[in-house]
């Protein structure tokens, strides 16, 4: 039995294709019939698949300027185009996978770093360090998940980033988990998409949005009460969060923040304490500075979990 999915694939293939890959169904339904109960499973199994993929904003591959529902401000106008785009800071949001870290043991507590992941975070560290240098930059503060690895990995980022940056609190939304679906040969059970992709989605919505302009009141970081003031002179001109997560996450976050579909987040690859850096315009325009960038790391420090290198 075709799911929706299915069906759509026929047509975007074109009307030529589609004769000969429903032949090829038929004559495997003719020689091999499956029982009536496994049929109707894996009915019900397509069914809970295509309610749990994606649904864009808008079609694909539109833009929607209020992906973060903040384009319109307490008046009700379009803020990209009733004020200059310096009347607030560009954020940057960067992503930080952990080190590598020992997988022979099931309890979070013993799944600590190696030598190795020790290394591979120092140098992720310094090289976040090297960006927040930059003239008109600072940071909001260093984020990690609620695993060991990751942070432990954002308590090495963090020494490395000096006393005036601010260790946050560690988020279990930011959590290891399947944020979704996984196209192509990675479709999950649709009960581990329920159990964390909801989660997953919501620890984007809270890092992933534009910095409000100073003389607004920024309606969910909780400081409603306070009187807008203007910027001190030299006020950053871009701001930073520094998240320490993991691979699925980090790749489901791109692909989000780039409105691009994020079923496809296991074609992406995010090496241990790899760098992911995301810009979010005051315009609410989102652009990829780099995905799982490595370069500072030396060959012999390149892992994805247990495999060294790239070549694998």
């Amino acid at each position: 039995m075709f799911s929706h999915a299915a069906a759509r694939a026929l047509r975007v293939a074109g009307a030529s294709a589609a004769p000969a890959l429903f032949l090829a169904h038929d004559s495997r339904a003719r020689s091999e019939p499956a029982p009536a109960v496994q049929r109707r499973l894996t009915a019900v199994a397509d069914a809970a698949i295509e309610a749990q993929l994606f649904q864009p904003g808008v079609p694909w591959p539109q833009w929607d300027a209020n992906w973060d529902h903040r384009e319109l401000d307490s008046r009700g106008r379009m803020r990209s185009r009733v004020r200059p785009t310096s009347a607030a800071p560009r954020r940057h949001v960067i992503l930080i996978r952990h080190g590598q870290y020992d997988e022979t043991s099931t309890d979070d507590r013993s799944r600590v770093l190696t030598p190795l992941g020790r290394e591979q975070a120092l140098a992720a560290g310094k090289r976040v360090r090297e960006l927040l240098n930059q003239q008109g930059g600072g940071c909001r503060g260093v984020y990690s998940s609620r695993l060991a690895r990751a942070k432990e990995t954002a308590d090495i980022v963090h020494k490395c980033l000096g006393e005036d940056v601010i260790r946050r609190p560690d988020d279990p939304g930011l959590n290891e988990g399947v944020p979704c679906h996984a196209i192509p040969d990675g479709v999950h059970h649709a009960a581990a998409v329920y159990r964390d992709g909801a989660r997953i989605e919501a620890a984007f919505r809270r890092y992933f949005k534009r910095a409000i302009p100073w003389d607004e009141m920024d309606d969910d970081e909780d400081d409603e009460s306070e009187t807008a003031a203007p910027p001190p002179a030299g006020s950053p001109t871009d701001e930073y969060d520094v998240v320490v997560c993991h691979a699925n996450v980090i790749r489901f976050f791109a692909l989000r923040a780039l409105q691009l579909p994020p079923e496809g987040w296991l074609r992406l690859c995010t090496m241990n304490a790899s760098i992911t850096h995301i810009t979010i315009l005051p315009s609410g325009h989102v652009s990829l500075r780099t995905l799982g960038d490595i370069g500072h790391l030396t060959p012999e420090q390149i892992t994805f979990g247990n495999f060294y290198g790239t070549n694998w």
